[in-house]
């Protein structure tokens, strides 16, 4: 008896483990039941793999250059045998594309594919025949069990009769409508999504999608929206974006970005943004759109709106450029620089109470074209660019970092902490300093003192190690990378979209001020410094208006969860303000920090009145009594989720 259980038992192994799987609509396509993990091939949905997945094996073709590393794709998936495979065939996948040198564009390729494959686990999409049956009269389908039939396949998503009838006319050979499994299996899919990058429509007028990867969410909305037809698992894609421009080092991290000039209303002209969408929620920088929301841009997804402004937050900045006129850069990229820097002046609110700006032109000597408390007025400003010299000299950028660290001194203007004001400075290079080691330490003086610093290499000139040590960590989000200078000006909304998102760094025991107007937001960050405890208090006093709190220990700006819409269900505008009233002007909150290691809490404070006014202060629960008893608001926030935290509060004048 014993040996018959034991002989029914290896039997079920011996199916589970392998040799009893195969395609749902070809019974010719095989494989054995595998982990993932160990798949070197095509996954396949299958109920014959009990805990394991039908993996139909094949080969690759190999890329003469090598356009993905070990640390660029391996390492994110634990080095085991299915990534080391992956990586061949996207490095195969991108060369094909003709993006192997396009860091974004790469960037994008893999984000499309992890969404499309659930971050690699299936080759085509798993629902029921319920869900499948919905889909019988979308996406081109026309007979009961398309749904089913022409699912969602391969590295680029591939879904519906009209799609497959497409790739069966423009290439035959993958028999698309009579074997449509074969879309998913390696090969053919890596050169469908190949084909899909340059001629996402598979029609004779081809619109590729290089031209929208630039490493912003507006041009990646733009890019999923000509790729599927809409924004489903839009988000989702934009959060695989963000993860592999930061793996791949391309030079900034995801921004909200903007589209062209728009017609708001009958006098005012926008610009067209990507809204806020459901699923970014703990991502909240991507968004763009921050006053009224106007119409759907022409030829675009339903978030792309016209938008009368793209900082959603309430800037006020101490903003610093560090310019190169080094003989280097030749006296015309010195003028598109130029240009570049008085297009951004433009952006960022400069005004007495708003963004102050200190500028450092340099080449063997440096000068000061205007100090952080002097020439409040933008006009101003734009003049002493225009006066500033093209030295035509050596590369000293030790000594022009020397110089922005005493142009960010309080004594000549920089703001105090409880100001609530970010400091952030430019520098811009083509080419190796004088001194490196002086340049980096330098910087690090600058960084010390609590300064953001960006760093821009133009061109192939830059030594990445110098600027990299140059910027402040992360280098994924600090340290951009620019072509040549002509590019300069078609990154502007990316420099724009770095100063509108960054946080205010708050010392701990500090008291900061703070001023926001109407649905506009002011982030903050506290460094985390807990000696034997795990709280924070955080105590608001309301000056003058209503603002509502939110916090995160992912996102650098938490922002309000009605901001978020989702255009899958509702299709009109609703309100984006509650009312929660409490007794009085004070809140007091206990923020835990959770069991993992983050340095920083983040909070977003956005104003729900014309005028709002208030001081926040944080405490180290170790230093202060965190006894909440006798309070009128006593709230403990409590982490349940590691990876999110986002609570709000309303408090009414």
């Amino acid at each position: 008896m014993h040996m018959f259980y034991l002989i029914g038992i290896l039997s079920i192994l011996s199916i589970v483990n392998g040799q009893n799987c195969r395609g749902k609509f070809n019974d010719t396509i095989r494989g054995q039941c595998s982990n993932v993990d160990n798949c070197q091939g095509t996954i396949l949905a299958t109920n014959s793999c009990p805990q394991k997945q039908c993996c139909i094996n094949g080969t690759v073709k190999a890329s003469p250059k090598q356009c993905l590393t070990l640390n660029d794709f391996d390492i994110s998936y634990n080095h085991t045998s299915r990534a080391v495979f992956l990586r061949k065939i996207l490095n195969y996948g991108i060369d094909s594309a003709g993006i192997c040198d396009n860091c974004q564009a790469k960037a994008a390729f893999l984000a499309i594919a992890a969404t499309m494959t659930n971050n690699f686990q299936m080759d085509e999409v798993t629902f029921s025949n319920t869900i499948f049956a919905r889909d019988d009269t979308k996406y081109g389908n026309t007979q009961a069990g398309d749904g089913s039939r022409f699912r969602q396949r391969g590295f680029f998503g591939l879904r519906g009769r009209e799609m497959y009838t497409r790739l069966q006319t423009l290439q035959p050979q993958y028999q698309s409508l009579t074997n449509p499994e074969s879309v998913a299996l390696t090969q053919n899919a890596i050169d469908i999504a190949s084909l899909l990058w340059n001629n996402p429509n598979l029609q004779s007028q081809k619109s590729n999608l290089t031209q929208y990867a630039d490493g912003t969410f507006y041009s990646f909305s733009m890019l999923w929206y000509k790729l599927t037809g809409g924004i489903e698992q839009l988000s989702q894609g934009a959060k695989y974006y963000s993860k592999f421009l930061r793996q791949l080092k391309c030079g900034g991290d995801l921004y909200p970005g903007q589209g062209p000039i728009c017609q708001y209303n009958a006098t005012h002209k926008g610009v067209c943004s990507a809204d806020c969408i459901k699923g970014l929620e703990d991502a909240g920088e991507f968004c763009g759109c921050a006053d009224g929301k106007g119409q759907q841009c022409p030829n675009s997804p339903v978030h792309i709106r016209c938008c009368m402004s793209t900082c959603s937050q309430e800037l006020k900045m101490d903003l610093g450029f560090v310019l190169d006129a080094s003989g280097s850069i030749r006296v015309h990229n010195y003028e598109l620089q130029r240009n570049f820097t008085k297009n951004l002046l433009q952006q960022v609110n400069v005004g007495r109470n708003k963004t102050h700006v200190g500028i450092i032109n340099y080449s063997s000597q440096d000068e000061v074209l205007t100090w952080l408390n002097t020439d409040y007025n933008l006009n101003e400003k734009l003049q002493r660019v225009n006066q500033a010299r093209y030295f035509n000299q050596g590369t000293n950028t030790a000594k022009a970092l020397q110089t922005a660290n005493s142009v960010f001194s309080y004594a000549n203007g920089r703001r105090q902490p409880k100001e609530g004001a970010s400091q952030v400075i430019f520098v811009v290079t083509d080419g190796e300093s004088d001194n490196p080691v002086a340049t980096i330490q330098a910087a690090a003086v600058l960084k010390k003192n609590g300064i953001t610093l960006v760093s821009v290499g133009v061109g192939n000139g830059p030594n990445l190690t110098e600027l990299h040590a140059i910027c402040t960590p992360p280098v994924s989000e600090n340290y951009f990378s620019i072509s040549d200078y002509d590019a300069l000006d078609q990154k502007l909304n990316q420099f724009t979209s770095k100063s509108c998102s960054e946080s205010v760094t708050i010392p701990a025991n500090t008291t900061t001020t703070g001023e926001i107007g109407k649905d506009r937001y002011k982030f903050l960050k506290i460094k985390i410094i807990l000696i034997g405890g795990n709280k924070i208090m955080i105590r608001i006093k309301l000056l003058n208006g209503k603002v509502k709190l939110f916090h995160s220990f992912v996102s650098r700006n938490p922002k309000d969860p009605e901001d978020f819409l989702d255009y899958e269900i509702i299709s009109t505008e609703k309100s984006l303000s509650k009312n929660t009233k409490v007794e009085d002007t004070k809140l007091t909150t206990i923020i835990e920090k959770p069991n993992s290691n983050v340095e920083y809490v983040y909070l977003g404070l956005k104003g729900l009145e014309n005028d709002n006014k208030f001081e926040v202060t944080f405490d180290d629960c170790n230093e202060v009594d965190c006894n909440l008893k006798g309070t009128s608001s006593n709230i403990k926030i409590s982490v349940i989720t590691l990876t999110f935290c986002f609570i709000s509060f309303v408090i009414f004048f």
